[in-house]
């Protein structure tokens, strides 16, 4: 081999290795950047955490923590031919979870059904504790209500009083409420945020269009943003705020949030699979999901607990003047969404749910007093809906017990 071309492996050799230097480093500043951010990941959700957990003693703390009917299994003997159909009905869509009727305000079924939790040997009870998912969002509109209450915001306020968001100028409180608003935006954050950076978040992946607006469109979206309106006029911490206003004066000792799931004790463990009762791929909501649903999906209740919030947010029990709740579900007019409640015909509203291996559906009567709440923690949309789904069995339920005097 002569000099010449020596000369030019040594020029390779030397591209060569120069090449397999910055590669190294990109993998060295990629791992390290990696390590950041699962650092910064685990510190907001150990703040978010603690928060909580505080909010949480404090709530334990305040309340009375009375056991009811709400708290108790009730397996219908007084009403031995309904409890006997709708246990059929129930087994017959291999239903994993927890389910309460309630008629004029009397617990007349409640029962649990298959595990919580399979590896620990963890049956369902009826204080076990559920993702409720979109649920969730009739609970921040009560307190979007009790800010209007306080003089705090109107529900004629637009948008761009609180962010600037391009066509914001055009969007009010109350068209946010009804999922009318013409907002759209993903939630998908890369990394765990605190809750000021998921208001800051979902301000910035917000976008309005104009041809949609006065027009139903739900999304998500719409009530991270009123969290973070209200984050703003309270200068509170949602959590602080649905613990302090709902939990509770409500004495709700079966709720909480996703973020403390490992200290709940009745808390269930989501699972997958083709179909209810096979208690496959275990699962728990991932920390960056978790946090950047604050109002619209991560509260964890009980069935008995759930029925009371709701009944509460129907009859305005948690505001000074009981009727707010018709100005926020807009009593008396035809509507489809008020306030985080769909409008079931004209006897009543009705809330879906489903997420992260759970589903929940949540129908009641127009006085609050009667409804039918079923909470699962077995349950796939994309493998299971509608097949498995328990949404309209709750639904009929609902309708066949509110058109009767009497549960038999």
């Amino acid at each position: 081999m002569n000099k010449r071309n020596l000369g030019h492996w040594a020029i390779l050799m030397s591209v060569i290795v120069v090449i397999v230097g910055v590669v190294s480093w990109m993998h060295v500043i990629d791992a390290n950047d990696k390590k950041q951010v699962a650092i910064s990941n685990q510190h907001h959700a150990e703040k978010t955490k603690d928060a909580i957990t505080r909010y949480a003693l404090k709530s334990q703390q305040d309340r009375e923590n009375k056991v009811t009917q709400y708290d108790r299994k009730n397996l219908g003997e007084k009403n031995p031919i309904f409890a006997a159909k709708l246990t059929k009905d129930l087994r017959a869509k291999k239903f994993v979870g927890s389910a309460i009727v309630v008629k004029n305000n009397h617990v007349v079924y409640q029962r649990a059904f298959g595990w919580a939790n399979v590896k620990k040997q963890h049956k369902n009870k009826v204080t076990s504790q559920f993702l409720i998912n979109s649920v969730q969002k009739s609970l921040t509109g009560a307190l979007v209500m009790q800010a209007v209450e306080k003089g705090q915001i109107k529900l004629s306020d637009h948008l761009s009083k609180y962010y600037h968001i391009k066509h914001s100028s055009h969007v009010t409180i109350r068209q946010m409420l009804n999922m009318e608003g013409g907002i759209s935006g993903k939630l998908l954050p890369g990394t765990v945020l605190t809750e000021p950076a998921v208001y800051k978040y979902a301000s910035q992946q917000a976008i309005i269009k104009k041809k949609q607006i006065n027009h139903f469109h739900y999304q998500p979206i719409s009530y991270v943003l009123l969290a973070g309106i209200l984050h703003k006029v309270t200068h509170q911490s949602y959590y602080q705020a649905f613990y302090q206003d709902i939990v509770t004066p409500l004495d709700l000792n079966h709720t909480g949030f996703n973020q403390i799931r490992k200290i709940t004790p009745h808390m269930t463990l989501g699972y997958g699979g083709m179909e209810p009762g096979q208690y496959k791929e275990p699962h728990a909501p991932l920390k960056m999901t978790t946090a950047v649903q604050v109002a619209t999906g991560n509260v964890i209740m009980s069935t008995g607990d759930a029925f009371q919030a709701e009944r509460a947010v129907i009859q305005g029990t948690t505001l000074d003047n009981p009727a707010g709740a018709q100005v926020l579900h807009e009593v008396g007019q035809t509507r489809h969404y008020t306030g985080g409640l769909y409008h079931l015909e004209n006897i009543g509203y009705y809330s879906h749910g489903m997420g992260d291996d759970y589903e929940s559906t949540v129908a009641m009567s127009k006085d609050g007093k009667t409804g039918v709440i079923f909470l699962s923690n077995n349950f796939v949309k994309k493998a299971m809906f509608p097949r498995w789904s328990t949404e309209q069995l709750a639904i009929q339920t609902f309708k066949d017990i509110n058109e009767v005097k009497a549960v038999k």
